[in-house]
């Protein structure tokens, strides 16, 4: 064969194989002679004998200088007992705390474990997914985030109608976690997808049923609790494995482009809402004095007719006493601040009196002078 043919192109060859020892390669410092045109190269059963010899499986010589005790520390008995014990290792696996692993036989479910050290059948006979099932998971809807702020605002999830047909920006985080593993792992291709695209409908289903105005002030709370029951009610439905635990309403206002036009709008509202407080302030003071003064009116009215009525009581046991004792009560009360002398008929003639000195004259009252 030409590997064997020293003849031409390896002078100084010293008669050796290709293979044959000393410090210099097997071609020289040539480099490998090439075939002469026209004539075939390497057969095929050369090439399979030296793969053979190269990794010891026997079938067939040696070439020269090879050694003939030599051989491959790598036998294929070994090679597949390497390759079997390295595929059943893959069958091991390790379950952290508050992790559970679904274990799927050709493909089916066959069961969950707990945390630990398990071994399952190597692929492909048994699959695992390993799974938190204690973790609390989040999504955002309606905007996206970073750092623990919102960076940027998603018109396609976050504008919805009201029921007043006003336009609403809304923004709200879903806090959720696993609640059945097998349900979460196998009756929805892509639960954490699913979670979100419920969160918004069921967002958008509780904000049509609402007005603009309670929504972004007073029904903040109410709006929550809503759509976490929808939620929840629609997971189970599907049989999703997840159970709801929280979700925040971040912000509900009007879009940017009208909130000055809304703001004053609101403003107007609030304005009004103040002035009904104010005439319903004065009215309120109004209709108590009034009924303040119907009382008083009242109980004086009745003090009245029960003292004429005892009036009446004593003149009809005593009429002329009653009636000399009226009269001279009606004339003392009219007469006491009147300038009026009166004289008796009956008591004769009467010498001169200094009536001018009798009159009473209202002197002003004295005020303290300097020498008091």
């Amino acid at each position: 064969m030409p590997w064997n043919d020293q003849s031409g192109g390896n002078q100084g060859g010293g008669g050796q194989g290709p293979w044959g020892g000393g410090p210099r390669r097997p071609w020289g410092n040539q480099p490998p002679p090439r075939p002469p045109q026209g004539q075939p190269g390497p057969d095929l059963d050369d090439l399979l004998r030296q793969f053979r010899e190269r990794f010891g499986m026997g079938g067939g010589g040696r070439g020269p200088g090879a050694g003939e005790g030599r051989r491959s520390p790598f036998s294929l008995p070994v090679i597949a007992g390497v390759l079997f014990f390295g595929w059943l290792m893959t069958g091991i696996y390790t379950v952290d705390e508050g992790e559970q692993a679904v274990i799927t036989r050709f493909g089916d479910y066959n069961r969950s474990t707990g945390p630990g050290i398990h071994l399952h059948a190597p692929a492909p006979i048994e699959a695992r997914q390993v799974i938190n099932v204690t973790g609390q998971r989040s999504t955002e809807i309606g905007f996206v985030s970073g750092n623990n702020q919102t960076v940027a605002d998603n018109p396609d999830e976050s504008l919805m109608i009201t029921g007043d047909r006003n336009i609403v920006e809304v923004h709200f985080r879903v806090v959720y976690n696993i609640k059945d593993i097998v349900d979460y792992a196998y009756n929805i291709r892509e639960p954490d997808t699913a979670v979100r695209q419920v969160a918004e409908s069921a967002m958008r289903e509780v904000i049509g049923r609402r007005q603009l105005e309670p929504i972004i002030t007073t029904d903040r709370g109410a709006v929550e609790l809503d759509v976490e029951q929808v939620m929840q009610a629609t997971l189970d439905e599907y049989e999703a494995g997840v159970q709801v635990l929280q979700v925040e309403l971040l912000r509900a206002a009007a879009p940017s482009s009208v909130i000055e036009a809304f703001n004053d709008v609101v403003n107007a509202g609030q304005d009004a809402e103040t002035a009904i407080n104010n005439a319903n302030r004065e009215t309120a003071q109004i209709v108590n004095a009034a009924q303040a003064y119907r009382e008083q009116v009242v109980r004086e009215a009745t003090g009245e007719a029960e003292r004429f009525i005892a009036v009446h009581g004593e003149y009809r046991s005593a009429p002329v006493v009653t009636r000399d004792r009226l009269y001279m009560e009606t004339m003392e009360r009219v007469y006491q601040r009147g300038n009026l002398i009166i004289l008796d008929q009956r008591g004769g003639a009467v010498p001169y009196l200094p009536l001018d000195g009798m009159i009473r004259r209202n002197t002003p009252p004295t005020t303290g002078g300097s020498g008091q």
